[in-house]
């Protein structure tokens, strides 16, 4: 992209010869350049690429509402909306496997990330209603506090929806229950917990529970 200060094209809109002419709200004109599509045969690095996208596009629509939360500080950190820097962490640490056999490794998917500590023990059971999460309930002075709030987080991956509370039980109660109520029963979930401070001004890293069959 370039201003346009003189000439003929200073005020005009449109394309000539491959370039765009526009107007800015102050009155300025750029010009961009098209893109002109590549003769260049494709590099093996290039498809690989190409095809992670792709995987990544098609797994993150069930996080799409919760990267909201879950990288908001983390993105805010490396000047990347959420959805983006959650996406950037899916495709760099948790895509692995050769060719078409590429796939994510749950266990390394972080849903959540921040310097908020976590809890030294957690651990969910599946119950009738649902989720049964446990913690410890340890605190790190000047970095933890007894009223953060767990995050609870499933994803049902062959029917693509997650269930999740942002701010549940806090703390110091070692305990919470993530309903499923409306979910199909004999679907499968990725289980995640986290935490949250009470005033969401730190998250901490998410931690992989497993999956469970509902």
């Amino acid at each position: 992209m370039a201003k346009v200060t003189s000439g003929p094209y200073v005020g005009f809109s449109g394309s000539i010869d491959g370039n765009t002419y526009s107007q800015l709200k102050d009155g300025t004109t750029i010009v961009k350049r098209k893109n002109r599509k590549s003769t260049k045969p494709r590099t093996a690095a290039q498809k690989a690429h190409s095809a992670d996208l792709k995987l990544a596009s098609k797994f993150m629509k069930p996080f799409t509402e919760f990267a909201r939360t879950g990288y908001k500080l983390h993105g805010n950190l490396i000047n990347q909306n959420p959805y983006n820097a959650m996406k950037s962490q899916l495709m760099n640490e948790a895509i692995e496997g050769i060719g078409s056999d590429r796939k994510v490794n749950m266990s390394k998917l972080l849903i959540s990330r921040g310097t908020l500590p976590s809890a030294a023990e957690t651990s969910a059971i599946m119950t009738q209603e649902g989720l049964s999460f446990s913690w410890s309930t340890e605190l790190i002075p000047e970095r933890s506090h007894h009223s953060d709030q767990v995050l609870m987080f499933a994803v049902f991956r062959d029917i693509s929806i997650a269930r999740y509370v942002v701010a549940g039980a806090q703390r110091f109660k070692g305990n919470d229950l993530l309903l499923l109520a409306g979910i199909k029963k004999g679907t499968s979930a990725d289980v995640y917990i986290s935490f949250i401070a009470n005033d969401h001004t730190a998250i901490a890293d998410s931690i992989y529970l497993g999956q469970f069959n509902w």
